[in-house]
């Protein structure tokens, strides 16, 4: 009988070891796999590859995109670097699609957090135009001005937001629900005069929004029919970013 144990022991130790190598290899490549690929990389039989795939697949370590049918990290794999990791992470896959967006519509796009009371730039594209919204990366703004630092607060804890109405007394629930109800923000003339904001939300797994999506510039350059156009693109690119960060929409 204790043979028998050590056996399975033994056993247990080396699927761990093989569902690790699994996760070993798009944690150094840091990109999508197909099945054969992961087999060849990893030593492993076809079939036993399968076999440790659809279990992390099913306990959300890895995620497998339905056309290319080729796996990445899910959101659980996340999970375990995020609270240390989780900004790099965000700016690994927020950087195409601000590059995406100023290319369509050559304005400044950036993505925000929220650190205390105010919000940080984490990274940016900007416009080529002469007179264009200048973000230093690393930039600190008040969080209770602008489009991107509304959006970060609308969906901050009840607690929080009331703190901040009682600080800040432009500020109201009735603004935050109507920017939760429409899924986004738009300010003019409240960071810098002249100056126009639209800012969708980033979730997380958890349904958390950990940051903000921008596109800001001259307000003569923001006309009805580009800001529709923007925010769709924008809405539509945000939540490609939240899905990959592992959120789902309800």
């Amino acid at each position: 009988m204790k043979e028998e144990g050590m056996e399975r022991h033994n056993s247990l130790l080396k699927s761990l070891e093989k569902s690790l190598d699994v996760l070993d290899i798009f944690v150094e490549c840091n990109t999508g796999m197909n099945l054969k690929d992961i087999a060849a990389r990893t030593n492993l039989n076809t079939s036993t590859a399968f076999r440790i795939v659809n279990t992390l697949e099913r306990r959300q370590y890895l995620t497998r995109d339905d056309i290319s049918k080729q796996y990445r990290l899910g959101p659980r794999a996340l999970a375990l670097g995020y609270s240390s990791h989780w900004t790099e992470n965000v700016m690994t896959l927020v950087k195409p699609y601000l590059r995406r967006l100023q290319q369509m519509f050559n304005e400044t796009a950036s993505v925000y957090i929220a650190e205390g009371d105010s919000r940080i730039c984490l990274d940016h594209v900007e416009s080529t135009h002469s007179l264009r919204r200048v973000i230093p990366i690393g930039e600190s703004l008040p969080l209770y001005k602008g489009a991107a630092g509304k959006v970060l607060l609308a969906w901050a804890p009840k607690e929080e937001r009331n703190r901040m109405i009682v600080q800040y007394g432009h500020l109201s629930e009735e603004e935050f629900a109507s920017i939760r109800h429409n899924g986004y923000a738009i300010t003019q003339d409240e960071s810098e005069h002249g100056l126009f904001a639209l800012s969708v939300p980033i979730f997380n797994f958890e349904e958390q929004v950990i940051a903000s999506l921008t596109i800001a510039g001259p307000t003569m350059r923001f006309y009805d029919s580009i800001r529709q156009k923007m925010l769709f693109t924008m809405s539509q690119y945000a939540y490609e970013i939240s899905y990959s960060l592992g959120y789902r929409k309800k």
